[in-house]
């Protein structure tokens, strides 16, 4: 084999994909190298890699890589007595890496899990609570993003009062039996607040009290 060319990843180098590869120094048959050993091989390896793409020249001798990563999507903060607290997962719940604290001027959003068991990195988190927590975020994504920039945290350790927490609103609950709507309800009340402001209509402070978010056809602002 003459040559290996990478495209696609931006989180690792060239050097380091082909490192991940394997392959014998003498193994220049291009014929003998299966594009889903390869795949498996760099999956295993390197944890942001979600796809690779193995295109072959016979008469070049070369291989062409193209690599598509994952995409961090969210931290689970598990409890004080696991060995790693902090875990970076992609929307599917695949881990991508341990941190050692939750980054200070971070975006990504949070999921408490009370999990005992922390899983491998490159190896996809399957605990129920986890996979509900990425199901709330990910329909967040498609139906309201706008509400996505002020989420800071999702705790579904109880379904059936999943709670949210916002930098602009107060402590927010919905239901695992009606995520959409509680979603829908909660973008309808920003973009509500939002432009009583901009009229320069009177609100009440939206970080009072609590939005139960947990029924069908109703939110409740109660507390404030």
């Amino acid at each position: 084999m003459k040559q290996i060319s990478v495209s696609g990843t931006e989180r690792y180098t060239q050097k380091e994909v082909i490192a991940a590869l394997d392959l014998r120094s003498r193994q220049s048959d291009v014929h003998t190298i299966s594009g889903s050993v390869i795949e498996q091989r760099l999956k295993q390896k390197l944890s942001y890699v979600k796809q690779a793409h193995l295109s072959k020249s016979i008469l070049k001798r070369s291989l062409t890589l193209e690599i598509t990563e994952r995409e961090p999507a969210a931290l689970l903060k598990y409890p004080e007595n696991s060995p790693n607290r902090f875990v970076l997962v992609d929307l599917e719940g695949y881990v991508l890496e341990y941190v050692e604290s939750l980054p200070a001027s971070s975006s990504i959003v949070t999921i408490i899990s009370t999990e005992q068991h922390v899983s491998s990195v490159g190896d996809r988190v399957d605990a129920d609570s986890v996979q509900l927590a990425l199901n709330v975020l990910n329909l967040a994504l498609s139906l309201a993003p706008e509400i996505i920039p002020t989420l800071q945290t999702i705790d579904t350790n109880r379904p059936d009062k999943i709670t949210l927490q916002f930098s602009n609103l107060p402590l927010v609950w919905i239901s695992s039996d009606f995520i959409e709507t509680g979603i829908y309800h909660i973008g309808l009340f920003i973009k509500n607040q939002t432009m009583r402001t901009k009229r320069g209509q009177h609100t009440l402070n939206p970080l009072d009290g609590y939005l139960d978010a947990r029924f069908k056809d109703a939110m409740y602002w109660g507390g404030q």
